[in-house]
Parts: structure tokens; C-alpha cells; sequence
């Protein structure tokens, strides 16, 4: 019985460290889970994510704490998708869409802005 409790505990535990930090080098990946920490309301973890400067992250976790409120009057996320990946190479930016059905049926599609800073992709903190 220990030795399940052990390897639940270590399950659990990988699966907290990775929910929003593990993801593939790509704009589809970080965009995927960008989502997952805004579904999981780790809304520090999504600001992990983006490209932001640590004087913006506090105000900007702010703002997703409000924004998760609303999502939360819709029944919360049920389901997410990336639609759509534009990506400029040269330019070192992305485009990706994902559309979110809520718990209520609605349904929203938004863009996600990317960029690649340092050989990684982030999202971006510009609008």
C-alpha cells in the first residue's frame, strides 16, 4: 500500500511540475500551454510563458485573474483547440488561433501572438 501511495505522489507530482512549463519549442506548444495554465488559473505560470518584463507580469497577472472570473460565469473551459499557425520565420513571430468552447456551449476563437526570443518561443506581451 506504501509503495502506491509513493508512486502516486510522484505521478502527481509530475504532472503539477509540467502542466504548464513542459511544452515544445514551438508556437503551437507554448500557445497549448498558455491555455492549460489559464484552464488551470495558474495565471503565473502563463506569464512564465510570455516574453513580458518582470514589472509588467504582476499587473498583467492582474488583469488574467479578472478576465478568468469571466470565463468562469461562462461555466469555465470545457474543451481547447489551436485551429490555425501562422508562422514568419524571418521575423521571428507567430500567429496561433485557438478556439475555447465554454462550459455554457459559446464558443470564442482567439489569437495568440508569439515570438522567439533567444532560439525560444514565448508569447508575446504586445497587443
Amino acid at each position: 500500500m506504501k509503495k502506491i501511495l509513493v508512486m502516486f505522489t510522484m505521478c502527481l507530482m509530475m504532472a503539477v511540475m509540467t502542466s504548464c512549463g513542459g511544452h515544445e519549442n514551438s508556437p503551437k506548444g507554448v500557445a497549448m500551454a498558455g491555455v492549460e495554465c489559464l484552464a488551470d488559473k495558474d495565471y503565473k505560470g502563463y506569464m512564465n510563458l510570455t516574453d513580458a518584463k518582470e514589472e509588467q507580469k504582476q499587473m498583467m497577472t492582474q488583469l488574467l485573474e479578472k478576465v478568468g472570473k469571466e470565463g468562469e460565469q461562462k461555466g469555465g473551459m470545457k474543451s481547447y483547440e489551436v485551429v490555425d499557425e501562422q508562422i514568419d520565420e524571418e521575423k521571428g513571430t507567430a500567429t496561433v488561433k485557438v478556439k475555447v468552447v465554454y462550459g455554457n456551449g459559446e464558443e470564442k476563437t482567439n489569437e495568440m501572438k508569439c515570438v522567439k526570443k533567444d532560439g525560444k518561443w514565448l508569447l508575446s506581451s504586445d497587443k
